[in-house]
């Protein structure tokens, strides 16, 4: 008898263990993801689909100041993920710096925009300019800043010849340097400036070309103020498609996959389309949405998350 009252007093025990591990929270998982700029809500409907999957998985944004310091602050281990670039300046940067970086999931489009205070048009900046048809600047030229920073250099360069400013050697493909300008179309003078500061500056300059991480903050929208619009194509070979990127050895982390598939979803474009009016395109496969729903979304995420 006593043998028996010991069994079922350890099976009440055992008991009460398995029902406390089965009303038990799942450990919570931190993945400090790497971001610049302040153009970064959309992780907020990515942590809402997590959160809606019960996934454990909680998403903590690093901002960093500068394109620069979210790979070498990956490399390092001081952040899991990071999320700020495109597939071209990734490369670059690997290049450079011998980076163990992958790509695990693209995420979307922010086309550079060329801004101006002082002009309301490509046609006035011509204008004013005059043309030239020659191999260098006057020292009375226009001055148009652009991103000081690798391939979005490139991309400044590219718009500015889009616009019919400037006439840049074919030779150069999508990666154009200064020295690959080979005639100034109307008396603009090209300046690189640090991306970041180029929305405080732009006072100082005829025009320049920001990106949406650094224009939306300052109220600028691509749609309503931007003299030209890069074209993007949202193919999977668009070298400046924005990414989602680990340290090598971590492309097949099961929690990291799960992130780009949360990423990958409905609700993440219909915040991203939304909430940044036109500056940012998902560059994964969604459906069409009602201007409605796309509010309604936007409200109801902010609602549920709150950094």
């Amino acid at each position: 008898m006593k043998k028996r009252i010991i069994t079922v007093a350890a099976l009440a025990v055992l008991g009460a263990v398995f029902a406390v591990g089965a009303f038990a929270k799942p450990k919570t998982k931190t993945v400090k993801v790497g971001v610049c700029g302040a153009s970064n809500d959309q992780w907020k409907a990515v942590q809402y689909v997590l959160d809606s999957q019960k996934s454990g998985i909680k998403i903590e944004l690093v901002e960093f100041s500068a394109y620069n310091l979210p790979n070498e602050a990956l490399n390092s281990g001081d952040i899991d993920l990071n999320a700020f670039q495109h597939k071209a300046y990734l490369n670059n940067e690997i290049a450079n710096n011998g980076y163990k970086l992958s790509v695990i999931g693209d995420t979307l489009i922010a086309p550079l925009t060329l801004y101006s205070k002082k002009y309301k048009s490509i046609d006035a900046i011509k204008a004013a300019a005059g043309k030239i048809d020659a191999a260098s600047p006057s020292a009375n030229a226009l001055k148009i800043a652009i991103p000081s920073d690798g391939t979005n250099l490139s991309r400044g360069i590219k718009l500015i010849e889009a616009a019919g400013l400037i006439e840049v050697n074919p030779a150069a493909g999508y990666t154009p340097e200064l020295k690959d300008i080979t005639k100034y179309v109307y008396n603009v003078e090209v300046v690189p400036q640090t991306a970041n500061t180029l929305p405080q500056t732009l006072n100082d300059y005829a025009g320049a070309t920001i990106n949406g991480t650094y224009a939306i903050p300052t109220g600028l929208v691509p749609s309503r103020d931007g003299l030209i619009i890069e074209k993007q194509s949202e193919g999977g070979n668009n070298p400046y498609v924005n990414v989602i990127v680990a340290r090598t050895k971590d492309v097949n982390n099961e929690t990291y996959k799960k992130i780009v598939d949360a990423f990958h979803s409905q609700v993440v474009a219909e915040y991203l389309l939304t909430k940044f009016n036109e500056a940012f395109f998902p560059s994964f496969n969604y459906k069409s949405f009602s201007a409605a729903d796309g509010a309604k979304t936007v409200k109801t995420v902010d609602k549920a998350v709150r950094w």
